[in-house]
């Protein structure tokens, strides 16, 4: 990025009177009118340089993450610190930008495939090659503002035990086996402009075990992982 757009991107990124969402739109718009792409604001960008952004961005968020656990509470212990570390995983940051209003759509470049909805890994890594391209483009400092605005009032309280989805994804993993997987269960529910979601969650044979309904698809997801942690039995 040139130098004229990353001064404006670092005012941008570090101006706290905007939006977390407001703000990927605006870094979105002048990373393609940088690059001569122009409008939709969608991000141009290929699929392997965003996989790459999306590898720098895992590490600032960890962190940045990292830094505000350490200096947050003097007496915390280094393993609660790391259950914490949990909200920068894929399923938290998918439940962070449903949170926040983040349109993922825009972040996702066609390189990677539009579609309807998108699943939390790849909500996850659009929120992390988000965050990779900024610190390239505007410097560390305006992505640490970013970072920590974006885990503003998500990392105080996250609750790992309330992770089912990365709990019920360990369990399978501590006994050698393959990850449960999700699957939707159509029609949604209730109206258009609020639909409720509901999941089916199976092991490797296709046995369903469990099902949970929310106000998104997150939600839906941890409420049936929730439901197979608290049936062992069927796992």
């Amino acid at each position: 990025m040139d130098d004229a757009h990353r001064a404006i991107l670092e005012k941008i990124l570090e101006d706290p009177s905007l939006t977390v969402p407001l703000k990927i739109r605006e870094f979105i718009r002048l990373y393609n009118e940088n690059t001569g792409t122009g409008s939709p604001i969608v991000w141009n960008v290929s699929k392997e340089e965003w996989q790459r952004f999306e590898f720098l961005g895992d590490r600032i968020l960890n962190l940045v993450a990292a830094e505000f656990l350490y200096l947050h509470d003097s007496s915390c212990r280094e393993g609660i610190m790391t259950q914490k570390m949990g909200v920068v995983s894929n399923e938290s940051l998918a439940a962070i930008a449903e949170h926040r209003g983040i349109d993922i759509s825009i972040i996702v470049p066609a390189a990677i495939g539009q579609q309807q909805a998108y699943g939390d890994a790849v909500k996850g890594g659009a929120i992390e090659a988000c965050a990779g391209a900024m610190y390239l483009c505007a410097g560390f400092e305006a992505a640490r503002v970013f970072v920590r605005e974006l885990l503003a009032g998500e990392i105080e309280c996250y609750d790992p035990l309330a992770n089912y989805i990365g709990r019920l994804q360990e369990r399978y993993q501590q006994q050698g086996l393959p990850v449960p997987v999700y699957e939707e269960i159509l029609p949604r529910q209730g109206p258009a402009h609020q639909p409720r979601f509901t999941f089916r969650v199976y092991d490797s044979t296709h046995t369903c075990l469990g099902e949970g309904t929310g106000a998104s698809a997150t939600e839906a997801r941890q409420q049936a992982a929730k439901q197979a942690l608290e049936h062992p039995a069927s796992t």
